[in-house]
């Protein structure tokens, strides 16, 4: 549970009260492995795989960070996938604690990426009535 130079990542209450923040990089294959593990367990949060099946020749990255907590020894993660033109999506999966472990953990460059991304996609806030009128009468 390390980030980019060795330190721990931050606890994170956004889901959860003092959730793990971590934000790991699965590869498609190991999506593929994950999914199938939670179908064969009978987990009700299997990710996506006809979307995957779909899309999956597109997949630029995927993600995953913990969601909550399923069941003994079992993290529900919000996994989000970026195509290739930066649209995607997220959704739902089911995996054990050690699988979660044994993935690696997203690279300073990737994190700044996805920090960008958000940002990117925040909407712009409307103009004050004041410079409203500037930009639309300049003098």
């Amino acid at each position: 549970m390390r980030i980019f130079g060795g330190r721990k990542w931050p606890s994170l209450d956004l889901y959860s009260p003092g959730g793990r923040g971590d934000i790991k990089k699965p590869s498609l294959a190991d999506y593929e492995r994950l999914a199938r593990n939670a179908r064969e367990q009978g987990r009700s949060a299997v990710g996506r795989p006809g979307w995957l099946a779909a899309h999956g020749d597109r997949v630029r990255s995927l993600f995953a960070v913990v969601f909550g907590t399923e069941g003994p020894g079992v993290y529900r993660c919000l996994v989000t996938a970026v195509l290739d033109d930066g649209s995607g999506g997220s959704f739902t999966l089911d995996m054990s604690h050690a699988d979660f472990d044994a993935l690696p953990d997203v690279t300073a460059d990737e994190l700044v990426g996805m920090a960008h991304l958000y940002l990117a996609e925040m909407p712009p806030i409307d103009l004050d009535p004041d410079q409203r009128e500037t930009w639309e009468h300049p003098e």
